[in-house]
């Protein structure tokens, strides 16, 4: 017994001086960055644009910097194009590389447009309910995947269901510290170089976190549901501004990791940044505003005809190509709730009760004048209000057939962009949610 408790004595002292030995600082080699989003996920959507476009430019302009002063550094991307890349391929990515440090680039948004700011995640359990949202919306990019309930990865995980979490109270991040070092050198370098609301560095349980074995943190660089946020983030110079903070986070974390010195003189030439600034133009008003909207009706086209095609029944041949390639039954679960749309009903229009569908075929900044030449001489539409533009439709019907019919009868007469939505009792509701109350 004595040589026993002699031993356990010995044994402990010898770990007590293993564990106080400080720690030999290790290399930061290989840099994986992950845009959020991509593909048929469009992540969050603003007035003007799209959190899986504004994430990739942000992404590549960082990485551009990484190399262009850290030569021996080796950046690798999940995705460089407008590809879908699921969450378990984004960590497996990570993973293969042997990377040394993992970001993901994502954008925020709320229901209405008044929060605004940055914060920076670490994979943890959530501390508020905000916190948890944010990771329900990130992780549910999974339900779009095909097959994901079959897929091992997941192991059965319901980015929506409470009890999927539990998973995460038994995982113990062996990178916690890293990440943690990481993602307060990038909240110091949002908060020293853009006058937003620092939110701070938050722990929550997102799955591509979850799976990544090394420092690892999700970084949200601002609220595209905010008006002026968003213009920023479209920006050159915000998107410059962001991507030379993640530059300057991670020049500060290799130096700390490695014991050596941040270089004196980093090199950036990006347009919209330093000597660059100004040149460049910003992307503003109906420019944007119509490439976003068509990108929209693209995705909203496609569903119709899928929903159709799910109906037995086969979509109107038109004289205009329509989108090769379908977008997945749900597009939207993993937005918040909306803000109500304001609906504006003609006087001779008649609300019918249930689901409906309409064509929507041209929107406008300013209410349009009955007889202007933009509806090129259409007569019998109907407008509804929302984001601050007005949206103009035409028909009414029960069917999304019909609709279709509808809707090639616009493109004919020049309309080519018009596409099908729906309508409950009046309000507009997304395609997927009109799917889902007629299956009922």
């Amino acid at each position: 017994m004595k040589r026993l408790f002699v031993f356990f004595i010995a044994l402990f002292l010898i770990s007590g001086v293993a564990f106080s030995q400080k720690r030999e600082p290790g290399k930061v080699k290989t840099l994986v960055i992950d845009p959020g989003h991509g593909g048929d996920k469009p992540g969050a959507l603003g007035k003007h644009s799209q959190e899986k476009e504004l994430t990739l430019s942000i992404a590549k302009k960082f990485g551009k910097l990484v190399e262009d002063n850290y030569p021996d550094v080796k950046v690798i991307y999940t995705r460089t194009t407008d590809v879908d890349v699921t969450l378990a391929e984004r960590a497996n990515i990570a993973n293969r590389a042997k990377a040394d440090l993992f970001i993901s680039i994502h954008i925020n948004s709320h229901p209405t447009s008044v929060p605004v700011g940055m914060e920076t995640y670490v994979m943890g359990l959530s501390r508020s309910r905000a916190n948890m949202e944010v990771a329900k919306k990130e992780n549910a990019d999974i339900l779009l995947e095909e097959g994901y309930k079959d897929n091992s990865a997941y192991k059965g995980f319901d980015p929506n269901s409470p009890e999927s979490y539990v998973m995460f109270a038994m995982y113990q991040n062996a990178y916690i510290d890293k990440s943690l070092n990481f993602a307060q050198f990038t909240q110091d370098q949002y908060k020293g170089a853009i006058k937003t609301t620092n939110r701070g560095v938050k722990q929550a349980e997102f799955f591509v976190l979850y799976k990544t074995a090394m420092p690892a943190v999700l970084t949200e660089v601002g609220f595209i549901s905010n008006p002026a946020e968003e213009a920023y983030m479209m920006s050159d110079e915000g998107q410059a501004t962001i991507a030379v903070c993640l530059l300057n986070a991670f020049a500060n974390y290799k130096a700390h990791e490695e014991s050596s010195v941040k270089p004196k003189k980093m090199e950036i030439d990006l347009p919209g940044y330093g000597k660059n600034k100004g040149k460049k133009p910003v992307p503003q008003g109906d420019a944007v505003a119509d490439s976003t909207l068509k990108a929209q009706m693209q995705q909203d086209d496609a569903l119709a005809t899928t929903i159709l095609q799910s109906q037995g029944e086969e979509a109107p041949k038109a004289n205009v190509e329509l989108p090769e390639k379908n977008v997945p039954p749900s597009i939207e679960p993993f937005r918040q709730e909306e803000p109500e749309i304001q609906t504006v009903v003609r006087k001779d229009e008649v609300v019918v009760e249930g689901v409906t569908y309409r064509v929507q075929f041209l929107t406008s900044e300013k209410e349009l004048k009955e007889g202007a030449k933009e509806f090129k001489g259409i007569t019998g539409y109907n407008v509804y209000h929302q984001d601050g533009v007005y949206r103009y439709t035409m028909g009414n019907e029960t069917t999304i057939a019909r609709a279709k019919s509808t809707q090639n009868e616009m493109r004919k007469k020049g309309f080519k962009d018009a596409f099908v939505i729906a309508f409950y009792n009046g309000k507009r509701i997304s395609l997927q949610e009109a799917r889902e109350l007629q299956e009922q």
